[in-house]
């Protein structure tokens, strides 16, 4: 019924879309908030010089402004000699935003002072408040402070309930302090009261009082703002090296957060400060803790330079050189390292970066000694026998990978690799059809409590190898068992599936209004967005987070977020009510498991014959719900599509200009991610794999398929025909990530399914 529902509305919107023009359709697309489809829509007009009018430029530029291709917009507009004759100055405005996006200060504000000047008409307040703040901003960044103030105060008359942030803003860039502490009296929102002591440091800071900013900073807790106040103001050699001192004492403490230390890093590699050789490693170690090798290899090439590092050092050095794929040195830097306490687990880090720098040949041999020369390192011999196990595996010699996993089960019960190898021994020999075998080896490991980190694991293969020596009465009692721990668990999902049962309840769609109270607080936020206010909106929605406390006010807060699209604070809040004690009913659970932008995801699923609460499965792990979360690999958005693969994706779905911003944009990032899931789910017949090709590559899938269990290899086209136990598959997957993320599509999907019923 539901696919019946949405086909019926796509012949509507086509036969409503057949009645009207390309530049009608696009102006539509621009006010229900999917200015991409206008881009789209305008394209074939841009195109031909008949039809590329100035009504349909500014359509477009209106387009490319509202998801923030701004280089489109530039490209659009520069050259265009009716700027300042028509629209009433709007191409300025954009041109303005633009300039500013891109960090052209100079042109931003020459933009901004002519979309700014009166029109024929008199223009809607917010309006020309936006046109004021863009004026105000862009003498901000030219450090023209007076001018900025001023014209902050003209955007404030206009919209006075946002007063006090425009206070805040003119405060900072007031040089006068008794003109500051005028500003700051009338501030009363909740959210800007707070802001006042970080102002008052910034404006001291811009206008040169250092001693003034940094003591500010400090009792703030910014250490390392105070700091590169100081640098500012320090004239001597002495200091500085001071100052240099201070910044490794922040990134020493152990309770300096991991944004604060990248704080400082970005700090150091603006100032080159005079460290001592023992403060440079210090640097060294804490970049490479907070996952900034580039960093962590830079400081430590400068301190070996002055003196051989220490083995451990090495052995950092060596880890953040593989962190950049630079294995041959990462190998050089483990190799000849004799300090008893790191020998071993430097052995096996080599081993591995030989493997990972392709010199596969010398791989087997190198990790045989770790296990040989360090047989009483528990972290570096069983996890050297781990990797042995996966590459016999990789080469069909199963019996050879079980021993491996039985030795690291038998000599190391205190290893982090003995769960898994144990769970991996029994089976293999599942797979070679010995049953009795596997319920052997699993129930002594129950008993002598030797999984614990893959208990549920081990009970639902020993369900199943009850189940094939014909104990069908263990069987279903296990599974019933796992069940009870409900569908986020993968385990009760794969029990509930041998039992052919929905043991869950399907709650069905609902919405949930937003609470009346705190509409204003989103409604100022929404303003401070279209200002280009950012920070400030930020906070006014940061602060309703803060004041919530007990189980009712997350959940209160949570719905209010839900309600206005915030689908990933509104998760975060949902599982804090839940963390606090609140049941989970219906409400809860669909406010931790919601679906994002779900019209657009229901109508691109559909058109990729994609299942929209697996894509909603998906979105839960990649990004949380966040539209702006980017990973390291700068993969972006919801479903975590990577710039190149996005500008692929664009140009075979007819996005003109593709703009890696549209990553951000979330309805554009369900179209291209889908799509490019769409085309994974099509390599492979089961959705498991799918998923792991989606995390690991479509090569690594391909090759784990080729070598099961059983020993038995693949080749050729059987690689991606469908797999006789998918089970066995997601447990034979090496990679810990990869392995425990279809396990999370899993639950999550069945999770989905129960709150919004299985989709057809």
């Amino acid at each position: 019924m539901r696919r019946f529902v949405l086909i019926v509305i796509s012949l509507l919107a086509v036969q409503a879309a057949a009645a009207q023009s390309p530049t009608a359709l696009a102006d539509s697309a621009i006010s229900a908030g999917q200015p991409w489809r206008a881009s789209q829509q305008l394209a074939p007009l841009l195109a031909s010089p008949e039809s590329r009018t100035p009504d349909v430029i500014i359509l477009a530029a209106r387009a490319a402004a509202a998801w923030e291709g701004w280089t489109t917009v530039q490209h659009l507009l520069e050259h265009e000699p009716w700027l300042n004759l028509q629209f009433d100055r709007l191409g300025d405005r954009l041109l303005a935003e633009a300039a500013l996006a891109d960090n052209r200060n100079s042109d931003a504000l020459t933009f901004a002072l002519l979309a700014s000047t009166p029109g024929d008409s008199a223009r809607e307040p917010l309006e020309q408040a936006r046109r004021n703040t863009l004026v105000a901003r862009a003498y901000d960044r030219l450090n023209q402070l007076d001018s900025a103030a001023t014209w902050y105060r003209r955007a404030s008359t206009l919209l006075p309930e946002l007063g006090d942030w425009f206070a805040l803003r003119a405060a900072a860039v007031t040089a006068d302090s008794a003109s500051r502490g005028a500003l700051y009296a009338g501030i009363a929102l909740p959210a800007a009261i707070p802001r006042i002591a970080w102002t008052e440091a910034g404006a001291r800071d811009r206008t040169n009082d250092f001693d003034g900013a940094a003591a500010r900073y400090d009792r703030l807790g910014a250490r390392v703002q105070a700091i590169r106040v100081r640098w500012r103001g320090a004239v001597t050699d002495s200091a500085r090296a001071a100052l240099a001192t201070d910044l490794a004492m922040v990134l020493r403490a152990p309770s300096t957060s991991t944004a604060e230390a990248r704080d400082a890093l970005d700090l150091i590699l603006q100032i080159t400060p005079p460290f001592t050789d023992a403060d440079r490693l210090v640097v060294a170690r804490r970049a490479a803790t907070v996952i900034r090798p580039q960093d962590a290899v830079n400081q430590f090439a400068l301190a070996a330079q002055a003196a051989p590092l220490s083995a451990k050092d090495r052995v950092i050095y060596g880890s953040a050189l593989g962190a950049l794929q630079r294995w041959p040195e990462a190998a050089a830097q483990f190799a000849g390292i004799t300090d008893p306490a790191i020998a071993g687990l430097a052995a096996y880090y080599r081993a591995r970066a030989l493997m990972r720098g392709g010199q596969q040949d010398a791989v087997v041999a190198a990790l045989r000694q770790v296990v040989r020369r360090f047989p009483r390192d528990t972290a570096a011999a069983s996890t050297a026998l781990y990797l042995l196990a996966d590459l016999t595996t990789d080469a069909g010699s199963i019996d050879s990978a079980r021993a491996y996993y039985l030795k690291i089960a038998a000599r190391y019960p205190s290893s982090s690799q003995r769960s898994h190898a144990t769970l991996l021994a029994a089976l293999i020999a599942f797979a070679k059809g010995k049953p009795a075998v596997t319920v052997r080896e699993l129930s002594r490991a129950l008993a002598a409590h030797a999984v614990p980190s893959e208990i549920d694991a081990a009970r639902y293969w020993l369900a199943r190898a009850s189940l094939a020596t014909g104990d069908t009465a263990t069987a279903h009692s296990i599974w019933r068992e796992l069940i009870t721990k409900g569908p986020d668990s993968y385990y009760a999902v794969r029990s509930a599936a041998r039992l052919d049962t929905l043991p869950w309840p399907s709650f069905g769609p609902d919405s949930v209004p937003a609470p009346d109270s705190l509409n204003g607080v989103f409604d100022r936020a929404t303003l401070l967005d279209h200002l280009g206010m950012a920070p400030e909106a930020k906070l006014e929605r940061d602060r309703l987070a803060a004041d919530a406390h007990t189980a009712s006010d997350f959940e209160r807060v949570a719905q209010a977020f839900a309600a206005h699209g915030f689908a990933a604070r509104a998760s975060q809040l949902g599982a804090r009510a839940v963390a606090t004690g609140l049941s989970r009913d219906a409400t809860l659970w669909r406010l931790i498991y919601p679906m994002p932008f779900a019209t657009t995801l229901d109508q691109v699923a559909a058109q990729e014959h994609v299942d929209p609460l697996l894509v909603a499965a998906i979105i839960r792990q990649e990004s949380a719900f966040d539209p702006h979360a980017t990973s390291r690999t700068n993969a972006r958005g919801l479903m975590q599509v990577e710039p190149t693969v996005g500008r692929d994706l664009a140009r075979i779905l007819g996005f003109p200009d593709f703009d890696p911003a549209l990553l951000w944009i979330g309805p554009v990032n369900l179209v291209l991610g889908i799509h490019h899931f769409a085309a994974a789910l099509t390599h492979y017949p089961e959705v498991e794999r799918s998923v792991a090709a989606y995390n690991a590559g479509n090569a690594r899938v391909d090759h784990w398929s080729a070598t099961p269990l059983n020993g038995r290899t693949v080749a050729g086209d059987q690689v991606r025909a469908p797999v006789a136990d998918i089970d066995l598959f997601v447990e034979r997957i090496p990679f810990v990530e990869t392995r425990e993320y279809v396990r999370a599509i899993v639950r999550n999907h069945a999770v989905y399914q129960m709150i919004y019923g299985a989709h057809p």
